[in-house]
């Protein structure tokens, strides 16, 4: 029923009935079909590295998970709870771009080019179900371990739209590709994608980096270890346990899992701090993603949680093969088509 309402819906934007906002410079929306994480914020993040140096860049997201509401401006002092987890992130991370949230993106995109006029390129974080806005190029993303061809509609599956939503995307990602997947695996979803929409399909996977402390009482990065617990409030954890399990080749691994966005509680903290007591290991530390980062910061401060061992795992994209000439190309070239029309 969900995915036929948003079809429906999508079908008055098709048609005209509904009318879509467009704008005069570039708009990248970066979304996909299905709840759940498919690696949209390392997608932004990785789109920002490519432009930021040359463009003027803005980018904007509902803000999932912050308490506050309506149209905001992010400040790298910011609280989680306040902006969202994935705002934040980006905003720390690259301080020189402008980042907003805003549940009407329409709106949004009107304030934020009054409050920054100098806006050349905005980017749309998870946006491809808001029609209301006609970005210029859509990117949809698709999980390697559930392309939206294999998966069914809510609450069956995961998807928000049926499959032939794809026909609006300008260019396709499947994300979080195994290192083993070869080109006749590549070619097959090549043909099963090909059904629904005409854009070029590309493959992306996730590369971790060095662990970076999360407070300044911890300073060895370490190697290996006896006990390691992961503490995750994201979408899909696997490929990060995965990560974790072949890098330091754990003993044993506890994973304390929440819910994605989840915002972390003075009980919680007490909870995990029992947990990894309790182990007998002294050779044992806690491993986090960037984004619980930033939620444990806000209630960890003055806590024993911050003498305790803790890692933050960082994460990026690559893509395999040719695909990130393909990528960057496309991508300069309508951003640079776009920007000198303006």
């Amino acid at each position: 029923m969900y995915a036929r309402i948003t079809h429906i819906r999508s079908l008055l934007y098709d048609k005209g009935i509904f009318k879509a906002s467009e704008f005069d410079f570039p708009i990248i929306n970066v979304g996909n079909l299905a709840v759940g994480g498919s690696g949209k914020t390392p997608h932004i993040e990785y789109l920002i590295r490519l432009l930021k140096d040359t463009f003027k860049l803005a980018t904007l997201s509902r803000g999932y998970g912050r308490t506050t509401r309506g149209f905001r401006e992010i400040l790298s002092t910011d609280k989680a709870s306040e902006s969202g987890d994935e705002p934040l992130q980006l905003k720390q991370k690259f301080p020189s771009i402008a980042v907003f949230v805003g549940e009407d993106r329409v709106e949004a995109i009107t304030k934020l080019l009054f409050l920054k006029p100098e806006t050349e390129v905005v980017l749309l974080d998870d946006a491809y179900q808001h029609r209301a806005i006609k970005a210029g190029m859509n990117i949809l993303l698709s999980e390697h371990s559930l392309i939206f061809t294999r998966d069914k509609s809510m609450p069956v599956g995961r998807l928000r739209e049926y499959p032939s939503a794809a026909k609006r995307a300008n260019m396709v990602i499947i994300t979080k590709c195994p290192d083993s997947i070869d080109k006749q695996e590549k070619l097959s979803i090549k043909q099963e994608i090909k059904e629904f929409t005409s854009a070029p399909v590309l493959f992306s996977k996730i590369n971790y980096g060095t662990l970076i402390p999360f407070s300044k009482t911890t300073e060895d990065k370490p190697t290996k270890a006896n006990n390691i617990m992961v503490v995750s409030g994201i979408a899909n954890p696997t490929p990060m346990l995965d990560y974790i399990k072949d890098k330091f080749m754990p003993t044993e691994m506890e994973h304390i899992a929440f819910r994605d966005h989840h915002r972390y509680s003075s009980k919680d903290i007490v909870s995990i701090i029992e947990k990894f007591n309790s182990f007998a290991s002294q050779n044992k530390f806690i491993v986090i993603s960037e984004k619980d980062a930033l939620r444990l910061r806000e209630i960890t401060q003055g806590t024993p949680f911050m003498d305790l061992p803790v890692f933050i795992l960082p994460i990026k994209i690559s893509f395999l093969d040719n695909d990130k000439t393909v990528f960057n190309d496309n991508i300069i070239s309508y951003v640079r088509e776009n920007t000198e029309n303006h």
